[in-house]
């Protein structure tokens, strides 16, 4: 869920993926469209896009083990770096769920 900052007149300035704020309320999927196709500063796109990479970087995380499990590529098919880069976020990921800090939908998907 989304939350919004709003102006004076009940607008839309800012989009916040967190709640901690008691200014800030939820935003309906209707709201959010039309606020994303209006004109707004560039900042408001970049956060909004660097929220979806984060999301993408774990669909990438997860596409890439179901394909090694598969057989479909090796990891030793990728370089070095990536292998490192993939096997440090497993790692993180593992020891979150070993200390309790479970994943939610929002961190899958």
């Amino acid at each position: 869920m989304f939350y919004a900052e709003r102006d004076e007149d009940g607008r839309i300035v800012a989009i916040h993926k967190e709640s901690g704020r008691e200014d800030l309320t939820p935003v309906s999927e209707q709201e959010l469209q039309e606020f994303l196709t209006s004109d707004h500063e560039p900042g408001t796109y970049e956060a909004l896009l660097q929220e979806a990479d984060k999301k993408m970087i774990r669909v990438l995380d997860d596409l890439i083990e179901v394909l090694v499990r598969n057989n479909v590529i090796m990891l030793t098919d990728l370089p070095e770096e990536a292998r490192e880069k993939l096997g440090t976020r497993k790692d993180v990921r593992r020891r979150m769920q070993d200390v309790g800090t479970d994943l939610t939908v929002d961190d899958i998907l």
